[in-house]
Formats: C-alpha cells, structure tokens, sequence
C-alpha cells in the first residue's frame, strides 16, 4: 500500500482506536459493539466502490438528536463525576456521525479533534491497564496519520495547482528520498519515541494528585466491581462479573500444611460504621485513636502486632497473600490479625479498633507482591487486650437514620423467629456472656431467614426507585432482591433498630480452591460486604446475609478456559496500578531518592573495586612505591590510544560518506575505502584549490565543467574520476592493467593544480 493510500486507513483505525479506548474506559460493552459495527459500516459505505455519504441535512438531524439525547442523559445523572461519560457518549455518537459524513479537510480536522477527546474523556474515567494499553496505541496511530495527512495535504496542493496550469502536466509523484516507505517508518519511529520520551519525563515531573484514593477501584458508569472503602447505594448499578485474578491466599493450618476451609475465608479491607442516609452510603467511622506502626524485615519472621512484641498463646493459622493485579495499599486480612510479615521491608500502619492492616510505606508505588499473617479465629479476651483492641461505643453502634426502620426490624424479627430456631430471650438479669450471645444467635437466625427469603442478583435494573424512600427500607419490604451491599446493608440496619450492636465489613469473599496449588483465588468479582456483630466486650463475630450457594453458582457459570491465563495479564496489570496508577509525589520522592542513592552507591563500587584491582596489579608487578607513576603512564598511553581510535573512525567514516559507500557490506566497503582512498583525496586537493565538486555534480560532470577554465586539472581528474567509477563500479583492483596507478594519478593532479595556480598569480 503506497503512502497516500495508507492515509484514509490509518485515519480510520485512530478513529475505531478511540471508539474502543473510551468504551472499555466506561465498561460499557453494548456501546462498544454497536459503535464499533456502525464505525466499521462507515467503511464499507463511504470507502467502498459506491462511495456514498449521508446528506448534509440528515447528519445534522442526527447530531441534534445526539445533544437531546446527551442532555436527558445528564438530567438523569445523580453524581456530577457521571458528566463525564456524559460528555464522552456525546462526542463518540457525533464522531459515529461524521464517519458517515463526505469528507474534507475541516471534516478530517473535526473527526481527529474529536477522537482525541474521547480519549481525554475516557482518561478522566479509568485507570485501567487495557484502558492505558489502548491509550498508548492511540497515540502512535496518531503519530502515524498526523505525517500521513501532511502528505495527504501536499499532494491536494500539488494537485491543485496542476489543475490551475492550462495543458499537458506530468504525473504527480510525491518524493520523499530514494525509498520513500521504509524511510516514512524510519521519521514515525524516531517521532514515536521522541513523544514518548517527552511522555516519560512528564510523568516523571507531574505525579499524580495525592487525593486520588487508592483503595476505590475504578467505577464505570453502568458497571461497578472490585474493592471500595465505601457502599453506595443511590444507584442501580451492575456489579460486574468480571474474572479477573486480583490475588491469591494460601491457608496454613497451626502445623503449617495448606489446608481448604469448610466455609469461605472473609478477607477484612475496610469497616463501615456510619451510615448517611442523605448520600445513602455507608462510610467509615471518623476515628481519633492512636494508630500503631511497625517495620517488617524480610527473613526475620513474623512481625507481633501486640503491645508486649510477643506471639500470643493459643492456635493460630497463617494466611500467605500473593498479589497477582491489585495494586493496593491494604493489607487484606481475616479476623484477628496477630503477626504480619512482608515479602520486603515496609512500613505497616495497623488500626487496633477495627483490626485493619495498611502499608504506610513512603514508597506506595511499589505495594507489596506478597505478604503473610498469623491469625486467631477466636482471639481471647488477653490477645485482644495485647493488640490494642478497646471496647467500642454502643452508641455509635445502634444509630441508624432511617424513617421506619423499627417497624421493619420488627417484622423481620417476628418472620425470622416463625421459621427458625431462636434462643429464648434472656431475663433482665442476664449477664452480659448471655447477652452477647443471644444477640449472636438472633444475628444469625435473620441471616438465615434473609438467605432463603430474598434472592441474589447483580443486576438492579428492575428495581425501580420510590421516591423519598430510602433504598435499604426499599430492598427490605418491596423488591427483598440485590447483591452483597444490600444484604449486608439490611441485615446491619434490622440488628441495630433491634439494639444489637453491628457494622459493615468490605473487602472479598475467598472460596475458589485450586486443589493442585493449594491456594485460594481471589477474583475481581469476589468483592464481597458482610455484617460483625458485637459478641464481647472487645470481640466481634462475621454474620453473612448474602446467599452462599448463589454466589458458587454464579461463579460456576463464569468459569471459563481463559481463567487459566489470566494471570500473564494479572501481572502486567499489577505493574500498571503500582508503577503508573500509584505514581504520586510520595512515589516520585521515593524514585528519586533511589535513583540518586544508587548512582552514589554504583560509582562508589566501580571506584573502589577499580582500587583494589590497580593494588591486585601493582602486588602482582612488583611496582613498590612507584606503582602511581606507572598507572599514570598507562593511562597516558590508553587515552593516547583512544584518541587516536577515534580519530581513525572519524577519518574512515568521512571517507565512507565520500565514497557513497554507507549501505554496503563491511566487507566491501573496507575494501573501496582501501582501494579508492585515492578519490577522496583529489576531492580535498581540488577543495584546497578554491574548485571543490559540488554535491549534485557527479565527477565526470564536474570534470568537464572544468574543462573550460582550467583545462590540465580538468583531464587530471577526469582521469582520477574513471579510475575510481572503474573500481567502484566495475569490481576492478589497483593497479589497473595498462593504466597508471592511483599515485601517478594524484601526482598528476597536484603538477596541474600547482601550475594552476602559477598562472593565477602571474596573472
């Protein structure tokens, strides 16, 4: 494909590049494959044989349709970070449009100006590491075009003009060098890496803005997955079924060996105290209590996270965590973290209220790969009171904001207690072991009920919303269907209007075991919320709503053969969102610090093992105490030596430029370098002379253009011209057979070069 017909295809594909990035960015698969299918139809209408396009009138209908669209869209919008998706759908419709529009060079403009905006949309959308691999691709397509369409420009110009001139033109042919195409590649590649060193060092300079939460995985506009220190309920989201490998957990048992539990292990991320019922979300508690931190060292063992800098008594297990593409700085853990250790050295920051784990590590832009941690299931009063754990407030713990939640919690309390097996309810002088427990067991007695009188599902498109009605009341009483943050949400909110104290937990649900490995598989859609109940004075205890069964069954239908592979893309990705993603001014402090402090350390060894190898040779010599003065010698002589290498490469590459040698064989050309050295230097005695060749005349034309002023040097290097053409050319060595050496040729030049110039000055 020629150069000027390569351009209506690279504009193409930077157009269906920007389509795709900014649809993955939204995770919005139905818009991908209906604007990817009209993008392609586009192609086939518009540069197929017939070559039609829409009417001016009926594109502009269209984009008027678009805006009306994009403006109800917005109206319906509840968050103003949703505007942008807004305005991204806008602008990928209208390029859909004008991909079916006659073309120009302002319609060219506009369709270029308008995918490198969708792009910029998407890119305050996501993060994602196929988001970020389709950006990259993006740019050097546009590199590519950018230089095709300049080419494009010349040759419509070029065009033009022969147009405007009245007869016979020659063919238009477009000259860009003796082999057009490969050196076009060769300027793309050196303009691709030039933006992309310039992307680099920008990067580099400008860290990400510290207030991106870390810990909030990406949300697209339709579909919501992965970890978040937050539940939201004021939208009717997807949760995305997505199969990603985010890590692994391999269960210990005390005496080390893995083992596969009967129930689902419940990794701890975040702790939702606080329930806004204007927002509809669940927050974290706003704390004031001191949090600890501690310093791993790698192959010392488990670091203690208890006051006194012991293990604790009693069985423990291990949980061996191995990031596969989550980049995070939460140190996921089960109940009750006593000992943590990492697979580097890192700051380890630990909250002994809600028994939470993150990496405080000056350097976030590296998280952890892997880690491990002793944990008690059952935690006594004493290991408790070693980490820190103090009692919380009750009150805090009760308070939930929503209009008619007691009436409810008292109907499910009274549904709960028909169909299943309640303790009785203890006298008013029970103790508070019995009051702890009994509020255990009725968590547990409505979980149960939840399980097989509500229904699980992802997607709440069905559910419609009632106006002033708060969505927890909604999904108790009207729809009793949902996923993980509404059953946790309804459970949390019908124990605290019972007066039982409870709170929210996020983090993943692990209960894929690969046998072969021995190890659980966490996944993207494992994102799991549950309930802990207050069962002492300092103790807690996980009650899941959420229906078990419908989540094996949903994982089951996803299962499919890609899930072996994706963790070659796990790791790439997990490189993205600790290298890339987590890059902020922490992150570039920590860079630099590091590239600073190896520099000084590398030099320094190079240095002292350069010492040490001088000493080795000076022993070796026996050079005694004048061993400085012979190195000194040395490297007088290396340098000398250098030097004249150079200057030797200096001369031959000059002189293989002379010869127009550059794209021969090295063996050929140290041959003619050799052989016609003779040629470059008549060219620099005639330079010398004030008649230098120039670089458009071929040697036999500067002889004869010679001929006229200066007629002896004319035929002197005429002569020395045919001899070279004769070798350079003909495969022939010097000497020539009945010719006169090189030698004889040059002495024949410099006589009629010297005489020249006699005459000139007795002129």
């Amino acid at each position: 494909m020629k150069l000027l017909q390569q351009y209506r295809f690279a504009s193409f594909m930077l157009v269906l590049v920007a389509i795709i990035a900014f649809s993955i960015a939204s995770v919005d698969f139905a818009l991908l494959f209906v604007a990817a299918i009209l993008a392609m139809l586009s192609w086939y209408v518009t540069e197929g044989p017939r070559g039609k396009s829409l009417p001016t009138w009926i594109s502009n209908t269209l984009v008027l349709a678009a805006l009306g669209w994009a403006v109800v869209d917005f109206l319906s919008q509840t968050e103003l970070a949703a505007t942008t998706g807004v305005l991204g759908r806008f602008l990928l419709w209208l390029l859909v449009i004008k991909l079916f529009s006659s073309r120009g060079r302002n319609e060219d403009r506009q369709r270029f100006a308008l995918a490198t905006m969708i792009v910029i949309a998407g890119c305050l959308d996501s993060v994602q590491f196929a988001f970020g691999v389709l950006v990259f691709m993006y740019a050097g397509i546009a590199v590519w075009t950018a230089m095709l369409w300049r080419l494009h420009l010349g040759a419509e110009s070029a065009r033009a003009s022969r147009r405007a001139e009245p007869g016979f033109s020659p063919p238009l042919e477009i000259a860009f060098g003796r082999r057009a195409t490969p050196q076009f590649r060769g300027v793309v590649l050196g303009a691709l890496l030039l933006v992309f060193a310039a992307s680099v060092g920008v990067f580099l300079v400008f860290p990400r803005m510290p207030s991106f939460n870390q810990l909030q995985m990406p949300r697209g506009v339709r579909s919501v997955s992965g970890f978040s220190d937050e539940i939201r309920l004021g939208s009717n989201d997807r949760i995305s079924e997505s199969r990603r490998e985010l890590f692994t957990v391999r269960w210990l048992g005390p005496d080390g060996t893995p083992v596969a539990q009967q129930r689902p292990l419940l990794l701890r991320g975040a702790v939702l105290e606080r329930y806004d019922a204007i927002g509809e979300r669940w927050l974290p508690a706003r704390r004031t209590d001191a949090i600890r931190t501690f310093r791993t060292v790698p192959g010392s063992g488990m670091t203690p996270l208890g006051l006194s800098g012991a293990l604790p008594r009693g069985a423990t297990n291990t949980a061996e965590i191995e990031m596969r593409s989550l980049a995070s700085n939460v140190l996921f853990s089960l109940y009750a973290p006593v000992a943590v250790s990492t697979n580097d050295a890192r700051m380890v920051a630990f909250e002994p209220s809600t028994l939470l784990l993150r990496d405080a590590s000056s350097n976030r832009g590296a998280s952890s790969w892997s880690y491990s941690m002793r944990v008690q299931q059952q935690p006594s009063a004493d290991t408790l009171a070693d980490i820190g754990v103090e009692p919380p407030s009750p009150a805090r713990l009760v308070s939930i904001s929503i209009p008619g939640i007691d009436a409810v919690a008292r109907d499910v309390l009274a549904s709960a207690r028909g169909v299943g097996n309640f303790p009785p309810e203890p006298a008013a002088d029970a103790s508070e072991a019995e009051m702890y427990l009994y509020r255990r067991e009725v968590a547990r007695g409505i979980a149960d009920w939840m399980k097989r009188a509500f229904s699980y599902t992802t997607d709440l498109s069905a559910n419609v919303r009632v106006p002033n009605e708060d969505p927890i009341l909604s999904f108790l009483t009207r729809y009793r269907r949902g996923h993980c943050e509404y059953f946790a949400s309804g459970l949390c909110s019908v124990l605290r209007a019972l007066g039982i104290e409870s709170r929210i937990v996020t983090g993943y649900i692990a209960f894929e075991y690969d046998q072969g490995a021995g190890h659980y598989i966490v996944r993207e859609s494992n994102a799991h919320a549950w309930v802990e109940v207050r069962t002492g004075s300092a103790a807690w205890t996980a009650v899941d709503a959420t229906p078990e069964d419908s989540l094996l069954q949903l994982q089951e239908a996803n299962r499919s053969f890609a899930d072996r592979f994706r963790w070659l893309y796990g790791t790439l990705e997990f490189v993205w969102n600790a290298r890339v993603v987590g890059y902020d001014g922490s992150a570039q402090a920590a860079f630099a610090e590091r590239v600073e402090t190896g520099w000084r350390e590398s030099i320094g060894q190079w240095l002292d093992g350069v010492r040490m190898r001088m000493r080795e040779v000076a022993a070796v010599l026996g050079l005694g105490g004048a061993r400085r003065i012979w190195f000194a010698v040395i490297a007088i002589g290396l340098t000398t030596a250098a030097v004249a290498a150079l200057i030797v490469a200096a001369r031959r590459h000059r002189m293989q430029q002379t010869l127009r040698v550059e794209g021969l064989p090295r063996a050929r050309r140290r041959e003619l370098v050799r052989q016609g050295s003779f040629y470059a230097i008549a060219l620099a005695e005639l330079s010398r002379a004030g008649l230098p060749k120039p670089e458009s005349a071929t040697p036999l034309a500067h002889a004869e253009a010679l001929r006229a002023s200066h007629a002896e040097v004319a035929s002197a290097f005429e002569a020395i011209a045919r001899e070279f053409y004769r070798i350079r050319f003909g495969g022939a060595h010097t000497p020539s057979n009945g010719g006169d050496p090189p030698e004889a040729l040059l002495f024949a030049l410099r006589r009629a070069l010297s005489q020249n110039r006699g005459s000139r000055s007795a002129d």
